[in-house]
């Protein structure tokens, strides 16, 4: 407990110091690792996916390939890449409108609007970022064996929660006789690397008259820890007195791991956990649903598993014992720094549990009248998600996510895509894509935002998703 005579402060510098120190320890390090198809289509992907996109969704699915495709070999290598912005209120515009420079290239100056309007949009809400790139992947195609896949993905999770308080006290400085609870302040941030291997086999279902076959897959999944941040307790309050005197309770305490002894940012060239995932799962293919479809069933388990983090493990307090009158000054940011760096005391190594998910879909295929048989290419497809998360750890959410998304395939090379997706931590969305196949190269961009197409700078959900495939028949 402390007591210390302080100067009112601009929310300006305060959010300023907040963003800095957000990026210094959140940098160091959606929940789910979607594909750009099934982020097109409402984050459908459970009974809809096939060959490159299956992996990290259903690993039964791999086996499958795009109706009118017959391939041996599917390939990637560093063309895949996605990001997500999830929150009610942060945009570009946002930013701009409160943080950023006028015409005349100085800082905006606050109107009592301005800070009201801080206050009502950002009090206690999340704000979530996550992006990820697949740096290789590639699946073989036995026809008697089946289907062995592998693949290597990055994934950068941070989020970060400022209270009402928090804002109050950076908007309107200390008020007298006051009690600012800062304890719902929350920063978390993380880097994962993980190795996928993955297996699947179609088995066909012989004298039945409902099912045509089944496939089941398997992946075993090395993980590869690279930074860990997390907000472990927070219950730091602050009060104020009638002669600006504030006395400060409780503390703030974040948990570390990465590959730099400060939770400073390098480029990774080691790791500084490990640990071991599974997923597994099954689809059903149902034959001649309602006359001219099939429907398929999916039903998978993912991310079950650990990862065990080794290096340069610390925790890190923040008491309320530091005071800065002008965070734009580097001197005092720097002070702000080395104050939290000067409370690390090393713990010893620790485990968390991967983002688990149990996951149901179904898609039903609709043929063209003529198609007897039911094969080759669909003329369209609607597909529906459940994912239900079991741990939050990593990113993860244990409140249920829905999607609904629908495929149109406009001959054989284009397919325009859309869905709606709700639940868990994400806001409602619509979601658009296109997929082009130009025969070897398979190409898929898609955004679960259709907002970011038209609106980029002033939606506060924007993603997009661009994905580069090769095939070898």
């Amino acid at each position: 407990m402390i007591l210390i005579n302080i100067k009112p402060i601009k929310m300006k510098k305060l959010f300023l110091t907040s963003a800095i120190f957000f990026f210094i320890i959140s940098s160091a390090n959606s929940q789910v690792l979607y594909d750009v198809r099934g982020l097109s289509m409402g984050n459908t992907s459970v009974a809809n996916s096939y060959e490159l996109d299956a992996f990290n969704q259903n690993p039964a699915n791999i086996v499958y390939q795009r109706g009118n495709n017959n391939s041996k070999v599917y390939f990637n290598i560093f063309t895949t890449f996605q990001f997500l912005n999830n929150s009610d209120y942060l945009s570009l515009n946002f930013y701009n409108d409160y943080f950023g420079e006028d015409a005349s290239g100085n800082s905006i100056v606050l109107t009592e609007a301005d800070k009201q309007n801080i206050v009502n949009s950002a009090s206690d809400q999340k704000t979530t970022f996550t992006a990820s790139a697949r740096l290789l992947s590639v699946i073989y195609n036995h026809p008697h064996v089946g289907s062995f896949g592998i693949s290597l993905d990055d994934r950068v999770i941070a989020d970060f929660t400022p209270s009402k308080d928090f804002l109050d006290l950076g908007l309107y400085g200390n008020q007298p006789n006051r009690v600012y609870d800062l304890s719902p302040n929350k920063i978390n941030g993380y880097w994962t690397r993980q190795l996928n291997l993955s297996y699947a086999k179609v088995l066909k279902i012989n004298k039945n008259n409902l099912i045509e076959s089944v496939s089941v897959g398997g992946s075993v999944k090395p993980q590869f820890g690279i930074y860990y941040f997390e907000t472990t307790k927070n219950s730091l309050t602050i009060q104020t007195s009638a002669q600006n005197i504030f006395q400060s309770t409780g503390e703030s305490e974040f948990q570390y791991s990465g590959l730099q002894d400060d939770f400073t940012i390098k480029f990774p060239s080691g790791i500084a956990g490990f640990g071991l995932g599974f997923d597994a799962g099954v689809n059903l293919v149902f034959k001649k649903f309602s006359g001219n479809g099939k429907l398929n069933i999916g039903l998978a388990l993912a991310d079950v598993g650990y990862l065990k983090w080794t290096k340069n493990n610390s925790k890190y307090y923040n008491d309320g014992n530091f005071i800065l009158t002008d965070i734009t000054n580097k001197e005092q940011v720097d002070s702000l720094i080395d104050k939290i760096k000067l409370t690390k005391t090393p713990v010893p190594e620790f485990r968390t549990s991967l983002p688990t998910t149990v996951r149901f879909g179904a898609t039903y295929r609709i043929y063209s009248p003529g198609n007897k048989d039911l094969t080759g290419l669909e003329i369209a497809s609607v597909s529906f998600d459940y994912i239900q998360g079991i741990t939050d750890k990593l990113g993860g959410t244990t409140k249920p996510r829905f999607g609904l998304g629908a495929e149109v395939n406009a001959g054989n090379v284009l397919s325009p895509r859309a869905g709606v997706s709700f639940g868990g931590d994400e806001n409602t969305l619509v979601s658009f894509g296109l997929g082009i196949d130009t025969g070897p190269v398979l190409i898929d961009l898609g955004t679960n935002n259709v907002t970011s197409i038209f609106n980029p700078k002033g939606t506060s959900n924007l993603s997009a998703g661009f994905n580069i495939k090769y095939k070898i028949n």
